[in-house]
């Protein structure tokens, strides 16, 4: 039975109930504003997603052993320990003079998950019998958990900033929000152990400024505070600074912040939200260019509502406010109008045609909502699958999946809820495009569309093998793609890696810094530099990995006025310390954004043979292919998964990318031996976990269309349609210079989706006519003028919502928008025309009934 027949249309559901019980609907809205706003006050906040910790480092101390005994004796007993672990992913050592570190990597799991591991780890290593006078192994399993806010204690010497050091910490421990507290620079009274011996070596001067005043040189110590999970970070950093303020230091000692996590939060927040604005402010404009005022202002009023609705859910699944998440309402805002304008515009088609506005409330929403359902589910099973994603890219993205869903399935209620509400009190009626003359702008383009389509369908098979024709000519573009896994992440931060041969002596390091220091005073681009001799950092970021403490390391960790101010002091920096330091390696590096990495250049050599010499064979390469700072760790006795690993590593020189250095370098590398790290392992990686996604999605989106059209048939001609958007994805990534990436592949994914979804209506009507008994041809024009509206509106909405993320949002979100806006855009003016040509032929074809 048709779902429109007047015995299914009689009951009308909660679309007729919100219409006929208005009272209870506007208390609905009401109370739906109000716990967005209450869940939204309460969301935490942080700067970018929380990877999971599943990695652990496990540090072993034999005093006066050579790292050939400790890597016979120590190392290689513990990994054979190790691999019994069921979870294992991987196990990277190294092996120096008194010292094996091994770095434990378990399979992405949940918090829950890992920490039995850990439990069984130990449990493993308390077995393993070492030789006499090797102390017992530790594990740390928290090594990578960043400090939400990084001080300097500032003091005359070391000794006076230690002391103050104590009391600070003492203080901020009455904070009941405060997590772990640790001092990094602090020399122990007592030299007791070898531990405590490098602890003496690790030594810190911070680079400050009063005011304008010029960067002055001082002792320090750094003391790192987390903050406990559930708390609202910007209120943590009120409660500390306030602790802090209120402590009496001794005379002369100061206390400055060097890196803050709140700070970074709120203007990251901040500048998304203020996207967030801007788009929903495009979109209304696009509604008022298509529609006329009052549906407009039905649409306006719906995105509020819905916000609300999809933020209290995030509240409700402990999503917090970070970037990934904001962009998620941001890239939804453009799907999320899609069922309101549906919704509208079938309200005003039954006001048009005559029906009493008490019943046209909820009969236009509830003869589509077949059509509304569908549309839903299908832009949903575009983006979900991404939460299937493994590993720390799941991770990473997971928010995106459950944002924009959560956004669907709001708009879903709100329009088939308050659309009708706010549809009686508000729509007039307006006809669609098919009407025969209109006064609405957009109403002179249609004659040019009705030629356009008229003749499609008299050409059929040409508009077919042109379009198809297209898309594979647009397959050119993929070669000049540049691949870049992640952009490197838009903060007024750099940091300075600095490495001499192994062996050296702290006094050398610390000759080193304090040229590097010198150097640094120098710039006015410059608010504050930490430097770091007999190791790195505290981890202050969530992917810039901890460096382990040894006498020959040395990090710099450099606070810029602005943000703008990083990419011209690299490249300065660069040139200066490749002219004027020659005695250690520095390397000039931009803070990174997705999974942490030592550099984007990493190749791994392994297996038989001369490993130096192979080793010496990729470097020459990479240097001939331009790469920038070539090195390796052949210094240190280096396994990965037990087998012997020479790691060679290179930055790309500024403002190139790694993937085009390695692309000229690849071929002349040894056939045997050799494993990519870095950039291209993760990019490789991902684009195999992307496949296996897209297929999912494909199939989900293909699953439905079969149940709403009962035909397979019908389906495929809406699925044949999909691939055209990648005309426009090309062309997209082209024309920006996008980089083809981790967010690329994101957007290429979840295009599928958004083009079905946006053109189901259209398909939907077309069966509407044709059971109506219209005949082919004249209902293939009259559904795709009829659903005209409709489409352009919900294309526009979504394209124009992306604007300000693309303009604004930084190099993270530029391929994905580049995708979407491309993609939907070329997809539309494509489709309009193929698919009623497509549903022309299977009828023609009897492929279709």
């Amino acid at each position: 039975m048709d779902s429109n027949s007047p015995s299914n249309l009689a009951s009308g559901g909660i679309t007729r109930f919100f219409v006929e019980h208005r009272l209870f609907g506007w208390v609905s809205v009401v109370a739906v504003l109000a716990w967005g706003w209450f869940a939204f006050q309460k969301l935490p906040q942080q700067e970018d997603p929380t990877f999971p910790t599943h990695d652990a480092v496990l540090i072993t101390v034999m005093p006066g052993a050579p790292a050939e005994v400790v890597e016979q004796e120590v190392t290689t007993k513990l990994e054979e320990a190790l691999v019994k672990l069921p979870t294992l992913e991987k196990l990277q050592s190294q092996s120096k003079d008194n010292i094996s570190s091994i770095v434990v990597t378990l399979k992405t799991d949940t918090k829950e998950v890992i920490d039995t591991q850990w439990k069984k780890t130990r449990e493993i290593l308390a077995e393993v019998k070492l030789p006499e006078g090797c102390e017992e192994p530790r594990l740390e399993t928290d090594f990578q958990l960043p400090a939400t806010l990084l001080f300097a204690v500032l003091a005359e010497d070391g000794m006076k900033a230690g002391n103050a050091a104590d009391i600070v910490e003492q203080e901020l421990k009455k904070v009941s929000s405060t997590g772990r507290i640790r001092q990094f620079g602090h020399a122990p009274e007592q030299i007791l152990s070898f531990e405590e011996m490098a602890a003496a070596s690790y030594s810190v001067r911070t680079l400050h400024r009063d005011d304008d005043g010029p960067l002055k040189p001082s002792a320090s110590v750094l003391v790192a505070v987390e903050m406990k999970a559930g708390n609202i970070i910007r209120d943590f950093k009120t409660d500390v600074l306030a602790q802090i303020e209120k402590t009496k230091l001794p005379e002369g000692v100061r206390v400055i912040t060097v890196s803050d996590q709140p700070a970074a939060t709120a203007h990251r927040i901040e500048e998304f939200l203020r996207c967030f604005i801007e788009a929903v402010i495009v979109v209304v404009l696009v509604a008022l260019l298509l529609m006329d005022w009052r549906t407009a202002l039905v649409v306006a009023v719906a995105i509020p509502l819905t916000i609300a609705m999809t933020i209290g859910g995030m509240a409700a699944l402990d999503v917090p406010l970070q970037q990934i998440s904001i962009a998620a309402l941001i890239i939804s805002l453009g799907m999320l109008v899609d069922d309101p304008v549906v919704a509208s515009d079938g309200i005003n088609r039954e006001l048009a045609d005559g029906q009493p506005r008490g019943i046209a409330a909820w009969l236009g929403p509830f003869k589509l909502r077949r059509a509304i359902f569908f549309g839903t589910v299908i832009n949903i099973v575009a983006f979900l699958p991404l939460a299937l994603l493994p590993g720390d890219m799941g991770a990473f993205i997971i928010s995106l999946p459950i944002v924009i869903t959560l956004a669907l399935v709001s708009s879903r209620i709100v329009s088939m809820t308050f659309i009708p509400l706010l549809g009686y009190y508000i729509l007039k009626g307006q006809k669609g495009f098919d009407a025969v003359s209109g006064s609405h702008p957009v109403h002179r383009l249609v004659p040019f569309y009705k030629s356009a389509l008229q003749f499609a369908l008299r050409k059929p098979v040409l508009i077919v093998l042109g379009a198809f024709g297209l898309l594979a000519a647009s397959t050119a573009l993929i070669p000049f793609f540049g691949k870049q896994f992640f952009p490197a992440a838009e903060r007024n931060q750099l940091l300075i890696d600095i490495q001499l041969p192994e062996g050296s002596l702290i006094e050398q390091t610390m000759a080193v810094t304090g040229r590097v220091g010198d150097f640094l005073q120098k710039e006015d681009a410059i608010q504050s530099a930490v430097v770091v001799s007999g190791g790195g950092t505290p981890m202050f970021y969530y992917n810039v990995l901890p460096r382990q403490n040894a006498a020959n390391m040395a990090q710099v960790l450099v606070n810029t006025q602005k943000a703008d101010d990083v990419p011209a002091l690299i490249v300065h920096l660069r040139e200066l310390f490749d002219r004027e330091i020659k005695d250690a390696l520095c390397l000039v590096k931009q803070i990174e954004q997705g999974p942490a990495l030592e550099t984007p250049i990493q190749i791994e050599v392994s297996g038989e043979g001369d490993l130096k010499a192979k080793a010496n064979l990729v470097a020459e390469e990479l240097r001939k292919a331009g790469a920038y700072k070539v090195h390796d760790d052949s210094g240190i006795l280096s396994r990965i998964n037990q087998q012997r690993t020479i790691t060679v590593k290179a930055l790309a020189p500024f403002g190139e990318l790694a993937s085009r250095i390695l692309a000229k370098a690849r071929d002349h590398f040894p056939n045997q031996g050799i494993a990519f790290g870095g950039e291209e392992r993760e990019l490789t990686n991902s684009q195999r976990e992307m496949e296996r996604v897209l297929k999912i999605s494909l199939a989900l989106i293909a699953l439905a269309m079969v149940i709403q059209f009962r035909s397979i048939m019908k389906s495929l001609v809406v699925m044949l349609t999909v691939p055209l958007g990648l005309i426009g994805a090309f062309t997209g990534l082209a024309t920006t210079h996008a980089s083809f990436g981790f967010m690329a592949l994101i957007g290429i994914v979840s295009l599928a989706g958004v083009i079905v979804s946006h053109i189901i209506v259209l398909s939907d009507f077309i069966e509407e006519e044709r059971a109506a008994g219209v005949e082919l041809k004249e209902a293939l024009v009259q559904a795709a003028l009829v659903r005209l509206r409709a489409v352009l509106a919900t294309v526009f909405a979504t394209v124009c919502g992306l604007i300000p993320l693309a303009l604004t949002g930084g190099e993270l979100w530029r391929p994905l928008t580049a995708v979407h806006i491309f993609g939907l855009l070329f997809a539309t003016v494509l489709t309009l025309l193929v698919l009623p040509v497509l549903y022309f032929l299977f009828a023609k074809w009897k492929w279709i009934k």
